[in-house]
C-alpha cells in the first residue's frame, strides 16, 4: 500500500473524530490512498481505509514508545 499526498482538487469533508479526540488520542491524516478518479464512497476506499488503519495500528502496538508518546501528548499538549 502507498499513501501520498492528496490531489489538489480533493476538497475535504467533515468527520466525527473530534469528540474521540476529548476522550483519547485520535489522529486524522488526510492521505491519498486511492487513484484521482476513486471515491470515498464505495467498498474499494472502505478497503483501501481498513488496510490503512490496521498498518497504523500494527505500527503502533509493534512500538510500545509510539502509544506512550501519544498519551503524553494528549494529557499534555503544550508541553
Amino acid at each position: 500500500m502507498q499513501a501520498g499526498e492528496p490531489a489538489s482538487s480533493v476538497y475535504l469533508g467533515s468527520s466525527d473524530v473530534g469528540t474521540a479526540s476529548d476522550l483519547l488520542p485520535t489522529i486524522h491524516p488526510f492521505v491519498a490512498i486511492m487513484d484521482d478518479d476513486g471515491s470515498d464512497h464505495t467498498p474499494q476506499f472502505a478497503a483501501a481505509a481498513a488496510q490503512a488503519l490496521a498498518c497504523t495500528a500494527a505500527d503502533a502496538l509493534a512500538d510500545p514508545g509510539v502509544t506512550a508518546a501519544a498519551w503524553a501528548e494528549h494529557r499534555h499538549p503544550d508541553d
